[in-house]
């Protein structure tokens, strides 16, 4: 029957009885208490509890130790069932490990009041009045969680140490299983890793702590490569572990974490990635070696990318950062331009001069700024009235923001400025990165000093060292204080010292030139230099003229002199006064008016010489040479004498006039009549030309018909000869063939000889044979073998049997009967046939 259906079945019952009762089912108990003795009792299912007028139902509250009244629904409880793998925790057990026994009515017996067990499950069972349980299920770890437990019990947890439930980690052995601490003691915490326990039920003494969120595992922190943890002990030290790893903490530690973007709180940070210019400041806070290397409380170290690409923070260390910062990056100095450094210790200043990456190691330097003077803005960047803005803001910062660094400012004072205008907003870049990524070391605060821009920019135009950008032709300089002089000649870009400024010139202006108004400037024009100045004098006949020119000036020389004269305008123009006052005094008014260019050239630049060209006026003191001069105009002071010589210069110009014409006219009618001279030359030339020509023609002519007689007889003759030649080879070609001829027939002769000779015998061994067989023929042969005797008989004979004959057809006996054919050889041939046939 149901739990429901029972509640039912007794409410129905005990409305229907009007008595008091309780069913209790298997797995549940309730308590009653006599009113008359306080005894309480407690009731295990399965059983029906009657209530009597002397028990009322109570219920206990563990969190008030107290037992309340409560219905006969409410007195039903359920027994605590822990199943397997959970744990029940029970609360003041009883001294003999009991339980309430099922279906009964038992008085609580002695209880360990304030103790408690941790019994593993499977298990279930009823509760002794004021007895209370918690069923926890067991501890299951991955390899990257783990429980803090701690000792509430010494003396049990050393007796049940052995009966916790523990189940090793895969691949795990024995080994890993969580030892006895021999100095085991109350509130002792200690760390259940797992990656070596994957399941863990608490004995006796022990419990499992939980966390704030009431959770009992914990996880720990897994660490990928080039990630890294803090872990703060309670003692304040701080531990570093680097990934790629499971961190476990130990019991005092707990994870350092910072608040992340997403609103979750970080525990795994990054390092710090460094290049060659980029670099940390640290402080050594403990003794630790390294290597070969020992380092000592108090020492500070500058690491770049150099000595380390990636920085890990360890315990020994602390960063410094300034200004809330702690990553120094190098600044940009490009080609032409540089920077002041300032050594913190000594106080000397470097210049750094570019194209480089300046990277200045904070320990001992540190970037500064030259502030300039405003008369040393106007002399060096006339007219700019930006860089004399700049300046002044410069000077007013190194008042307002005193420091040891007397006369320069750094550039963290000029970051940590809000009144620099926009040209100087554009250098404030700081010297550390404010984003620099998880810098959670031990860090020191420091003051105003500067460090190097977060951000490089190429926009130096105030930042750098002072620079003069000298044009061609121009010149200046340059003196330490140390007494150093050096001149430095455009076009060119000077970089300056920090101990170093600039000689300044002074000009006398006006016309004539005056010291009244001086021009002070640092920049003297060396080249095609041009000065301009009314001189006034007077002749030798006391006429005042007046005088305005243009003198183009030249340095010439060691550049050291150039600079010897401080105004060498008023120099310039003070000789030339005195030169030209002297030479004027010696001519009159009117030598002077006639010629008073070539006067003034000649007396300022002197007399040309054998090249055309003049000397010009050196002055050794300070190498300055005059090598032109233009007159511009030429006044004479008294107007009535200017009148007269106007003129006479009018008369004089008439007079030219017109001797001008009369020369013209004459020269035109020379002119004219040499034109008819030259006309009749030219056509008498024409004629003789022309003669000329024409016998030159006949000349040619007659020269080419004789070349061509010529040509022609001499190829005739080289043809002649050709043919002699020709001939020549023929004839001895044919004496060849002739002779070739000759050779042959005489070898064909002698070859038809001999065969002769052998037909002939042949014909005499034949002849005999034919004897031999006819010898019955007598009449006529003698005569017959006197014919065959004969030599011409014997060679016609040979000729008749010749091949020829024989290949023609004829027999034997008809060629031999023609041959003998009249001769006494004949009869008896004849007849010796007629016998053969």
């Amino acid at each position: 029957m149901a739990h429901d259906d029972l509640d039912e079945y007794g409410r129905g019952r005990r409305a229907r009885t009007g008595a008091s009762e309780l069913i209790l089912s298997v797995g549940e108990y309730a308590y009653t208490q006599d009113i008359t003795s306080g005894i309480i009792k407690v009731h295990t299912g399965p059983t029906v509890v009657n209530i009597t007028g002397q028990d009322i139902p109570v219920v206990y509250e563990p969190a008030t130790r107290l037992f309340n009244r409560s219905s006969l629904d409410e007195a039903r409880q359920q027994s605590p069932l822990a199943p397997q793998g959970h744990y029940c925790i029970l609360w003041n057990p009883s001294e003999d490990a009991k339980h309430p026994e099922p279906r009964d009515k038992q008085v609580a017996p002695d209880l360990l009041m304030g103790q408690r067990v941790n019994i593993p499950g499977p298990c279930t069972f009823s509760l002794w009045p004021q007895q209370s349980a918690q069923v926890l299920e067991g501890h299951h770890l991955r390899s990257n969680q783990y429980l803090l437990v701690r000792i509430y019990d010494e003396k049990q947890a050393r007796a049940n140490w052995n009966q916790a439930v523990i189940k090793p980690a895969q691949g795990e052995g024995e080994d890993h299983i969580v030892e006895l601490p021999l100095d085991m003691g109350v509130g002792q915490l200690i760390v259940i890793r797992g990656d070596r326990i994957s399941f863990y039920i608490p004995p006796t003494g022990v419990e499992v702590v939980p966390e704030y969120n009431s959770e009992y595992v914990r996880e720990a922190l897994t660490l990928e490569r080039l990630e890294y943890c803090i872990l703060i002990d309670e003692d304040g030290n701080k531990r570093y572990e680097r990934g790629p790893q499971v961190v476990f903490p130990h019991p005092s530690e707990h994870f350092f974490e910072e608040p992340a973007r997403n609103g979750e709180r970080a525990r795994a940070f990054k390092p710090i990635e460094l290049n060659e210019i980029q670099g940390l400041h640290v402080k050594v806070i403990a003794d630790y070696e390294e290597g070969s290397r020992k380092y000592n409380e108090g020492e500070e170290l500058f690491l770049t990318g150099k000595d380390i690409s990636i920085y890990f923070p360890r315990q020994e260390h602390s960063l410094i950062s300034y200004d809330g910062k702690s990553k120094h990056f190098a600044t940009a100095v490009p080609a032409g331009e540089a920077r002041y450094v300032m050594n913190r210790n000594s106080g000397t200043i470097r210049m750094s001069i570019g194209p480089t990456m300046l990277l200045p190691d904070p320990r001992e330097e540190v970037i500064v700024r030259r502030v300039l003077t405003e008369n040393q803005c106007r002399f060096w960047y006339p007219g700019n009235q930006e860089a004399l803005e700049y300046n002044r803001q410069l000077r007013e910062m190194a008042r307002r923001a005193p420091t040891t660094r007397q006369g320069v400012v750094s550039e963290g004072e000029v970051g940590r400025s809000r009144k620099l205008s926009k040209h100087g907003q554009r250098m404030e870049a700081s010297s550390v990165s404010s984003d620099t990524p998880a810098v959670l070391a031990d860090e020191f605060t420091r003051g105003s000093t500067y460090t190097e821009p977060r951000t490089v920019t190429l926009d130096t135009q105030f930042s750098g060292v002072p620079s003069i950008n000298l044009w061609t032709g121009y010149a200046v300089m340059v003196i330490s204080r140390t007494g150093e002089r050096r001149v430095e000649l455009g076009p060119k870009t000077i970089l300056l010292g920090y101990d170093e400024s600039i000689e300044v010139l002074s000009m006398s202006t006006g016309k004539p030139k005056t010291t009244d108004k001086l021009v002070r400037t640092v920049y003297l024009r060396v080249k095609n230099n041009q000065v301009s100045d009314i001189i006034k004098a007077e002749t030798s006949d006391h006429v005042n003229v007046s005088m305005a020119i243009s003198m183009r000036v030249n340095f010439e020389g060691d550049p050291q002199q150039w600079f010897e004269v401080e105004n060498y305008v008023k120099f310039l123009t003070d000789h030339v006064r005195s030169l030209m006052k002297g030479k004027i005094r010696q001519i009159s008014i009117e030598d002077f008016y006639a010629r008073s260019e070539d006067l003034i050239r000649e007396i300022l630049l002197g007399v040309k010489g054998e090249s055309s060209h003049r000397p010009g006026l050196f002055f050794k003191e300070n190498g300055m040479r005059v090598h032109d001069v233009e007159v511009l105009s030429v006044r004479v002071g008294d107007e009535h004498i200017a009148k007269l010589l106007n003129q006479a210069q009018h008369g004089a110009v008439e007079s030219s006039i017109a001797l001008g014409k009369a020369e013209r006219d004459l020269q035109m009618m020379q002119r004219m009549e040499q034109i008819q001279r030259e006309r009749a030359l030219s056509e008498a030339e024409t004629a003789r030309s022309k003669a000329t020509l024409e016998a030159e023609t006949i000349s040619r002519e007659l020269t080419l018909r004789l070349a061509r007689i010529t040509s022609t007889v001499k190829e005739r003759a080289e043809q002649l000869e050709a043919q002699k030649a020709a001939d020549a080879v023929t004839d001895e070609a044919s004496r060849a063939a002739l002779a070739r001829e000759q050779l042959e027939r005489a070898q064909a002769l002698r070859f038809e000889q001999e065969e002769a000779l052998l037909r002939l015998k042949a014909l005499e061994a034949e002849t005999a044979a034919v004897v031999a067989r006819f010898g019955a023929a007598q009449e006529g042969f003698s005569e017959a073998v006197l014919t065959l005797g004969n030599q011409e008989t014997m060679v016609k004979v040979a000729e008749a049997l010749s091949v020829q004959n024989m290949l023609g057809g004829a027999n034997f006996v008809e060629v031999v009967g023609k041959v003998f054919e009249g001769t006494p050889f004949a009869g008896a041939l004849e007849k010796a046939t007629k016998k053969l046939k």
